[in-house]
């Protein structure tokens, strides 16, 4: 089983998330991330997994392109699909604003990998908004952004139980 697993990572939490779950598939993995490397062709692979981080209610628009793009040669491989989002309550809304929902209903696996501020690598901009929804969320008494390793060893496992 030869599988790509293609990302975009703002902060580095999903390119962490990424690497995490390459390590636990078995097989040829390759990473790409689609901000900086040359995408290979499909027709080289088994597994395509695609993922990215959710900001301000949106997953990057190069991977939502991407899927729209390559739809016909996508519903042709085994697929997974994540993301890395702090807000459990609207995961459903954010998958079904990311990914086109033929590929989703053909999905092996659909993670997330939850999330983690890093505001020491953020902009200004994104500072200013990062304190805005944490004090949203205190006000909601919302559960705190934390990362959700298991969700990628659940992801991992699926898909190596295909070969």
């Amino acid at each position: 089983m030869k599988t790509m697993i293609l990302y975009a990572s703002t902060y580095g939490f999903t390119r962490d998330c990424a690497q995490k779950l390459k390590q636990n598939l078995n097989g040829e993995t390759i990473l790409i991330d689609i901000n900086k490397d040359p995408i290979p062709a499909l027709d080289n692979f088994d597994t395509v997994l695609i993922g990215g981080s959710i900001y301000i209610g949106q997953i990057q628009k190069k991977i939502k392109k991407y899927c729209l793009s390559h739809l016909d040669e996508l519903k042709n491989k085994k697929l997974g699909f994540f993301i890395s989002c702090g807000s459990a309550e609207t995961v459903d809304t954010y998958f079904k604003n990311s990914f086109p929902e033929i590929l989703l209903e053909k999905a092996l696996s659909i993670q997330n990998f939850g999330g983690e501020m890093r505001p020491d690598q953020m902009n200004f901009f994104h500072k200013f908004i990062s304190n805005m929804v944490d004090k949203s969320a205190d006000k909601q008494a919302a559960p705190p952004m934390k990362p959700l390793p298991e969700n990628i060893i659940q992801m991992s496992n699926v898909m190596n139980n295909l070969s």
